[in-house]
């Protein structure tokens, strides 16, 4: 009984301290969101496989004439393997990341009608997909409010003591009950740009961090 009063406590802690970071945050990166570019759920979609291991500047300038040349899943599905190979060549693992578009799409056009389903066990039977990228296309295509844990989202959900798992789905799983439901996408992209600007991997701006009294190490680095 005292030990789950105690984690009770514990994770209501953590939601006080989620909000101020979110509020923080908030002012420190106003201009935040998802970095790909994208109009439709399948562009999305499409982008995400192309940008595992990728930057995302690299997949905007892919997408940019890939996006006009294929414009529905029965076109990605239809062309062949080595013109759409040709198109994302760039992008490193083009290859095995070509053969995911055409075997998603093929799916998608078999299974759902050529249009990007909007539940989360639908999109992961597609080949490709995952729970990072699924989660992804729904918060910020479909307006679902989802926690993707990308890289940055791992980092620094560690770094700030409110997860103690390394496993991209538990760490989603501890977040989603912290995180207020409505700001859940939003917390994401903050975490991502925060941890690009200021809290970077090896060499992290802690005195230039608005966040630092909400951090369990607000000295990691000192200048």
């Amino acid at each position: 009984m005292a030990s789950e009063t105690k984690k009770n406590s514990n994770a209501t802690r953590k939601k006080v301290r989620i909000k101020k970071i979110i509020e923080r945050l908030k002012k420190a990166h106003p201009d935040a969101k998802l970095d790909l570019d994208f109009t439709n759920p399948l562009e999305l979609l499409i982008a995400l496989i192309l940008a595992a291991q990728a930057r995302d500047d690299l997949v905007n300038r892919v997408t940019a004439d890939l996006f006009k040349k294929y414009r529905t899943a029965e076109h990605y599905a239809s062309a062949p393997l080595p013109e759409l190979e040709e198109q994302v060549r760039k992008i490193n693992f083009y290859r095995n990341k070509t053969r995911s578009i055409h075997n998603c799409c093929s799916e998608i056009v078999k299974r759902f009608k050529g249009k990007v389903p909007d539940k989360l066990d639908d999109l992961l039977t597609l080949p490709g997909v995952g729970r990072k990228t699924a989660n992804i296309v729904l918060g910020n295509a479909f307006g679902q409010q989802t926690i993707g844990v990308d890289t940055h989202v791992m980092r620094l959900s560690q770094r700030l003591g409110l997860t103690n798992n390394t496993n991209p789905d538990k760490i989603e799983f501890d977040l989603m009950p912290l995180v207020p439901e409505k700001q859940r996408v939003r917390f994401c992209h903050l975490l991502q740009y925060h941890g690009r600007r200021v809290c970077v991997a090896k060499s992290p701006r802690c005195p230039a961090c608005t966040i630092k009294s909400l951090c369990p190490y607000p000295n990691k680095t000192e200048s």
